[in-house]
């Protein structure tokens, strides 16, 4: 036989030897020296992978006031087959017994471990299976029961119901949590564990609940900017493998391993919670006063499109949702309706800026109607000559044409859809109206159109237009989201100020300004008044149509006050809506200049003085503003 053969036979037998020695050393160190790691079927798998909830960034205003928050909070449940496997209960058992042995709180940490394992020895020998059980029960029940003040034999009935997972208890504080988990891992006592989750909570939970919007019980957002945005406010969960050793034994406050969460990022918004709250008190007030259907206050800041207030009726609470389907759709965002005189802003504008037209020129409106194209104009008084500034004084509709005819049909148009109707405003909130404009080319809607009627709006259309008039003429988009913060404060994102078109020049925008501010002192505006501050405005009162009736109804209306304030510098425009006020006697004349009007001037008042806006003009010893409560 080749001798090169021989040596690879006895090398390859060398090595088969030595390996299957090696395999027979550890297979009798494992059955005979270490048994009990050898029997796996003994040593109990666990659950011990658990997930931690990632926290959801914050909603917080323009002054980093919180709006809405993650609260975290756990779950505790009881694993009904842990709890019956005897093999992992002893120790706790053990510690219960030496527990109640004389001086064991004196005693240190090496004389209580003799204790511990003098006891274990013996409740190993004298307990049955049964009694092991019923033992560390008792004692777990004792244990929590008293941290979360629990009755024993609620915990024990909800113990004995016969499922294999037991909820003990829902919505636990994290911090309370972390000291049950303490005490259990102390006394040995297992079969128990915590589920983590995040609760969204809203500190202020009436205050622009549209906007704000809310989450389902699985934490998705569902509407407002939790839904909008919840791309950017979701974190990612992490995870922790809980520590089993040998014994199978779970180790509730010691992880094998942990993935940390990562947390979402947080949204500033441009409202301002402190004028949020005085626009929600002036509506809820208004509404209590006119017992009215829906409404809105919007507070805008002209020159950046910031919505610095919005406030909707009817509302409902964050928190318990309970009114969320009566509620609908925020009426500031998603109402269409046809605003009346507070409209004439676009034809009047647009003959100033047109040119050959200032504040003195002069129309004559008839009396009490004029005859164009076939049909009647009608108006509310007979007002003869008036000026530009008379016609928006005593919102003269046959006046408001006349300015439309100068500038021209298609003329009138460009510059209805210029100031941003019929057309959506890029608000980040789902459900916002487009806006309706009747066929243009009808000139009956033509006529209609110049004094607000057969143009529906929404009340955030209007604030944007009254924007134009007051930050020099240009379009902007409305700003509700102002950054995107990380969790260490730097800003990832900031949304900046958009301007959409030019509309007006300065001059003309100047110009309405001084006209409206005289619809305040002398006109249908004169209960906006703002002791203090020179402020501008229009009323608008219109009719609702009747689908079945095919007719306006004189008794129901939309009622609109539409304000910049102070006049001659604006800090803000101010909308007021309300729709459909009802009960205040046959001698109450419901119009935007008695109802919307004086809720303006409250709230302008208070926001101004919110602002810090330094008074202009000298302030009576007694106000002499109407109160928007009406009389009997």
């Amino acid at each position: 036989m080749d001798p090169s053969f021989k040596r690879r036979a006895f090398f390859v037998c060398l090595a088969l030897v030595a390996g299957l020695s090696a395999l027979s050393v550890r297979l009798i160190s494992l059955h005979v020296w270490k048994p009990k790691l050898s029997n796996t079927s003994a040593v109990p798998r666990f659950k011990i992978r658990q997930i931690i909830p990632a926290r959801s960034g914050n909603i917080v205003d323009r002054n980093n006031t919180v709006i809405a928050q993650n609260r975290p909070e756990a779950t505790l449940v009881a694993d009904l087959n842990h709890l019956n496997t005897v093999a992992i209960l002893h120790r706790a058992v053990a510690h219960r017994y030496a527990s109640q042995v004389a001086g064991w709180k004196e005693l240190n940490k090496a004389e209580k471990s003799v204790l511990l394992k003098k006891t274990y020895q013996q409740i190993k020998k004298n307990l049955s299976e049964e009694q092991i059980i019923a033992e560390h029960m008792e004692y777990a029940t004792e244990v929590i029961g008293r941290e979360l003040r629990m009755p024993f034999s609620q915990i024990s009935e909800k113990l004995n119901r016969g499922s294999t997972r037991v909820v003990l208890k829902t919505r636990i504080r994290e911090d309370d949590a972390r000291n049950i988990e303490n005490e259990l891992e102390k006394r040995r006592i297992q079969g128990f564990s915590f589920e983590r989750s995040q609760r969204r909570d809203y500190p202020m939970p009436n205050f622009a609940p549209h906007l704000i919007g809310f989450r389902n019980h699985e934490g998705i957002g569902l509407s407002g900017l939790e839904k909008s945005m919840y791309h950017i406010l979701i974190g990612r969960d992490g995870e922790r493998v809980l520590k089993q050793d040998a014994n199978g034994r779970v180790h509730l406050t010691q992880a094998a391993k942990v993935t940390p969460p990562k947390m979402g990022k947080h949204v500033r918004i441009t409202l301002d919670m402190g004028i949020q709250a005085i626009v929600e008190d002036e509506l809820e007030m208004a509404f209590e006063a006119y017992n009215a259907k829906k409404g809105s206050i919007i507070i805008v800041d002209p020159h950046t499109g910031d919505i610095l207030a919005m406030a909707s009726r009817p509302h409902f609470n964050l928190r318990d949702r309970k009114d969320y389907s009566k509620a609908g759709t925020s009426f500031a965002v998603s109402a269409q309706y046809e605003a009346g005189s507070v409209m004439k802003i676009v034809a009047m504008a647009a003959a100033l800026e047109s040119g050959g037209v200032n504040r003195e020129t002069v129309v004559n409106c008839g009396w009490g109607s004029i005859f164009r194209h076939g049909f009647q104009i009608r108006d509310h008084h007979s007002y003869g000559e008036l000026t530009f500034e008379g016609v928006l004084v005593k919102s003269s509709n046959t006046g408001v044409f006349q300015f439309a005819e100068r500038v021209g049909r298609a003329g009138f148009y460009q510059y209805l859809y210029d100031f941003g109707f019929g057309r959506r405003t890029g608000f980040p909130i789902p459900g916002e109206a487009k806006g309706r404009v009747q066929d243009p080319t009808n000139m009956r809607n033509f006529a209609s159109a110049t004094y607000g009627y057969g143009v529906s709006v929404s009340p955030l259309q209007l604030a944007m237009a009254y924007s134009v008039l007051a930050n020099g003429g240009t379009l902007l988009k409305p700003r509700l989201v102002d950054s995107i913060i990380a969790n260490n404060g730097t800003i990832l994102d900031h949304t900046p100020v958009q301007k959409v078109r030019r509309v007006l020049s300065e001059r003309t925008s100047r110009e309405m300004c001084l006209a409206l501010e005289q619809v305040v002192l002398k006109g249908t505006g004169r209960r906006a008044r703002i002791p203090g501050y020179r402020s501008g405005g229009k009323t608008g009162t219109s009719e609702k149509w009747n689908n079945e009736e095919m007719r306006y109804d004189p008794d129901k209306k939309f009622l609109t006050f539409a304000g910049i304030v102070p006049i001659q510098a604006p800090r803000f425009v101010c909308i007021v809506t309300i729709d459909e006020p009802s009960g205040l006697g046959e001698d109450f004349q419901v119009g935007g200049g008695t109802i919307a009007a004086p809720v303006f001037s409250q709230v302008s008042r208070r926001v101004a003085q919110y602002m810090n806006l330094t008074p202009t003009e000298e302030i009576p010893e007694e106000e002499t503003s109407i109160a928007f409560i009406p009389s009997e």
